[in-house]
Protein backbone atom coordinates (compact mmCIF):
# COMPACT_ATOMS: atom_id res chain seq x y z
CA UNK A 1 0.00 0.00 0.00
CA UNK A 2 2.89 2.33 0.69
CA UNK A 3 4.33 1.65 -2.87
CA UNK A 4 1.04 2.38 -4.39
CA UNK A 5 0.40 6.12 -2.40
CA UNK A 6 4.27 7.05 -2.92
CA UNK A 7 5.02 6.39 -6.70
CA UNK A 8 4.64 9.48 -8.79
CA UNK A 9 4.28 7.40 -11.74
CA UNK A 10 1.73 7.98 -14.64
CA UNK A 11 -1.27 4.81 -13.58
CA UNK A 12 -1.86 4.26 -17.84
CA UNK A 13 1.73 3.32 -17.77
CA UNK A 14 1.52 0.69 -14.73
CA UNK A 15 -1.88 -0.59 -16.22
CA UNK A 16 -0.12 -1.15 -19.63
CA UNK A 17 3.05 -2.87 -17.95
CA UNK A 18 0.39 -4.99 -16.01
CA UNK A 19 -0.95 -6.20 -19.27
CA UNK A 20 1.92 -6.87 -20.31
CA UNK A 21 3.28 -9.20 -17.92
CA UNK A 22 0.11 -10.49 -17.82
CA UNK A 23 0.50 -11.58 -21.68
CA UNK A 24 3.69 -12.67 -21.22
CA UNK A 25 3.02 -15.15 -17.82
CA UNK A 26 -0.09 -16.27 -20.16
CA UNK A 27 1.92 -17.38 -23.08
CA UNK A 28 4.71 -19.30 -21.14
CA UNK A 29 2.06 -21.32 -19.05
CA UNK A 30 0.37 -22.34 -22.87
CA UNK A 31 3.90 -23.08 -23.88
CA UNK A 32 4.42 -25.40 -20.39
CA UNK A 33 1.43 -26.62 -20.94
CA UNK A 34 1.70 -27.29 -24.41
CA UNK A 35 4.72 -28.92 -24.13
CA UNK A 36 3.47 -30.85 -20.70
CA UNK A 37 1.01 -32.60 -23.28
CA UNK A 38 3.78 -33.76 -25.99
CA UNK A 39 5.37 -34.85 -23.04
CA UNK A 40 2.94 -37.14 -21.63
CA UNK A 41 1.71 -37.93 -25.22
CA UNK A 42 5.27 -40.01 -25.32
CA UNK A 43 4.53 -41.20 -22.33
CA UNK A 44 1.65 -43.30 -23.00
CA UNK A 45 2.76 -44.17 -26.75
CA UNK A 46 6.07 -45.28 -24.86
CA UNK A 47 3.87 -47.47 -22.52
CA UNK A 48 2.23 -48.75 -24.78
CA UNK A 49 4.22 -51.90 -25.44
CA UNK A 50 6.12 -51.85 -22.21
CA UNK A 51 2.87 -51.92 -19.97
CA UNK A 52 2.11 -56.01 -19.41
CA UNK A 53 5.58 -55.93 -18.42
CA UNK A 54 5.50 -53.37 -15.85
CA UNK A 55 2.16 -54.78 -14.54
CA UNK A 56 3.66 -57.90 -14.14
CA UNK A 57 6.90 -56.32 -12.75
CA UNK A 58 4.37 -54.64 -10.17
CA UNK A 59 2.63 -57.93 -9.53
CA UNK A 60 6.02 -59.79 -8.23
CA UNK A 61 7.69 -56.63 -6.07
CA UNK A 62 4.73 -54.82 -4.38
CA UNK A 63 1.25 -56.78 -4.94
CA UNK A 64 0.14 -59.81 -6.12
CA UNK A 65 -2.68 -59.20 -8.45
CA UNK A 66 -4.82 -62.06 -9.49
CA UNK A 67 -5.43 -62.51 -13.39
CA UNK A 68 -8.80 -61.15 -13.59
CA UNK A 69 -6.99 -57.87 -12.15
CA UNK A 70 -3.76 -58.06 -14.25
CA UNK A 71 -6.51 -58.08 -17.60
CA UNK A 72 -8.74 -55.51 -16.04
CA UNK A 73 -5.79 -53.11 -15.86
CA UNK A 74 -4.46 -53.91 -18.62
CA UNK A 75 -7.69 -53.99 -20.88
CA UNK A 76 -8.25 -50.87 -19.46
CA UNK A 77 -4.96 -48.93 -20.55
CA UNK A 78 -4.89 -50.50 -23.92
CA UNK A 79 -9.28 -49.43 -24.48
CA UNK A 80 -7.83 -45.77 -22.68
CA UNK A 81 -4.89 -45.22 -24.70
CA UNK A 82 -6.67 -43.77 -27.98
CA UNK A 83 -8.84 -41.49 -26.06
CA UNK A 84 -6.34 -40.01 -23.93
CA UNK A 85 -4.34 -39.66 -27.19
CA UNK A 86 -7.01 -38.04 -29.25
CA UNK A 87 -7.58 -35.62 -25.90
CA UNK A 88 -4.31 -34.36 -26.26
CA UNK A 89 -3.91 -33.90 -29.62
CA UNK A 90 -7.11 -31.71 -29.28
CA UNK A 91 -5.67 -29.84 -26.45
CA UNK A 92 -2.59 -29.66 -28.87
CA UNK A 93 -4.50 -28.06 -31.09
CA UNK A 94 -6.66 -25.57 -28.51
CA UNK A 95 -3.45 -24.07 -27.23
CA UNK A 96 -1.58 -23.63 -30.49
CA UNK A 97 -4.74 -21.29 -31.34
CA UNK A 98 -4.74 -20.03 -27.98
CA UNK A 99 -0.91 -18.89 -28.84
CA UNK A 100 -2.11 -17.17 -32.12
CA UNK A 101 -4.39 -15.21 -29.89
CA UNK A 102 -7.41 -16.86 -31.86
CA UNK A 103 -9.72 -17.42 -29.00
CA UNK A 104 -13.57 -17.23 -29.47
CA UNK A 105 -13.36 -19.44 -32.69
CA UNK A 106 -15.56 -22.39 -33.24
CA UNK A 107 -12.99 -24.66 -33.76
CA UNK A 108 -11.95 -24.21 -30.54
CA UNK A 109 -15.48 -25.40 -29.04
CA UNK A 110 -15.22 -28.60 -31.16
CA UNK A 111 -11.41 -29.09 -29.33
CA UNK A 112 -13.38 -28.89 -26.28
CA UNK A 113 -15.86 -30.80 -27.32
CA UNK A 114 -13.43 -33.58 -28.52
CA UNK A 115 -11.86 -33.41 -25.06
CA UNK A 116 -15.54 -34.19 -22.95
CA UNK A 117 -16.24 -36.89 -24.75
CA UNK A 118 -12.82 -38.90 -24.55
CA UNK A 119 -13.05 -37.75 -20.69
CA UNK A 120 -16.40 -39.47 -20.61
CA UNK A 121 -14.86 -42.59 -22.65
CA UNK A 122 -12.15 -42.75 -20.22
CA UNK A 123 -14.56 -42.52 -17.46
CA UNK A 124 -16.82 -45.27 -18.66
CA UNK A 125 -13.89 -47.57 -19.98
CA UNK A 126 -12.51 -47.32 -16.18
CA UNK A 127 -15.96 -48.08 -14.48
CA UNK A 128 -16.67 -50.93 -17.00
CA UNK A 129 -12.84 -52.11 -16.04
CA UNK A 130 -13.51 -51.60 -12.38
CA UNK A 131 -15.38 -55.13 -12.22
CA UNK A 132 -11.90 -56.86 -12.33
CA UNK A 133 -10.08 -54.10 -10.56
CA UNK A 134 -12.30 -52.25 -7.81
CA UNK A 135 -9.76 -49.41 -7.51
CA UNK A 136 -10.63 -48.23 -11.00
CA UNK A 137 -13.53 -46.90 -10.18
CA UNK A 138 -12.29 -43.82 -8.51
CA UNK A 139 -10.24 -43.01 -11.85
CA UNK A 140 -13.65 -43.55 -13.67
CA UNK A 141 -15.33 -41.33 -11.60
CA UNK A 142 -13.06 -38.98 -11.12
CA UNK A 143 -12.93 -38.59 -15.43
CA UNK A 144 -16.65 -38.37 -14.87
CA UNK A 145 -16.24 -35.10 -13.12
CA UNK A 146 -13.94 -33.87 -15.03
CA UNK A 147 -16.03 -34.18 -17.80
CA UNK A 148 -18.64 -31.86 -16.54
CA UNK A 149 -16.01 -29.87 -15.45
CA UNK A 150 -14.87 -29.42 -19.31
CA UNK A 151 -18.56 -29.62 -20.69
CA UNK A 152 -19.07 -26.21 -18.87
CA UNK A 153 -16.10 -24.90 -19.90
CA UNK A 154 -17.20 -25.72 -23.70
CA UNK A 155 -20.60 -24.25 -23.01
CA UNK A 156 -18.87 -20.74 -22.23
CA UNK A 157 -16.53 -21.04 -25.01
CA UNK A 158 -19.90 -21.60 -26.98
CA UNK A 159 -21.40 -18.71 -25.69
CA UNK A 160 -18.50 -16.77 -25.95
CA UNK A 161 -18.11 -17.53 -30.00
CA UNK A 162 -21.77 -16.43 -30.57
CA UNK A 163 -20.94 -13.04 -28.59
CA UNK A 164 -18.28 -12.51 -30.53
CA UNK A 165 -20.05 -13.30 -33.45
CA UNK A 166 -22.44 -11.22 -32.75
CA UNK A 167 -20.17 -8.07 -32.07
CA UNK A 168 -18.59 -8.58 -35.33
CA UNK A 169 -21.72 -8.29 -36.93
CA UNK A 170 -22.37 -5.22 -34.90
CA UNK A 171 -19.73 -3.14 -35.48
Amino acid sequence: FARLTSTHSCPVLEIKFSIEAFMKHYETSARITLWAGRTVSALVVLLLPLFPMLINLYHQLFRPLSSAERIAIIAGFYACAPAVLWALRSMEFLLRNILKAELFIEDNVNHIRSIRWCCLAVSIICLAASFGFPALVFLGVIMAFLCLVVNVVGQVMKAAVAIQEENDLTV
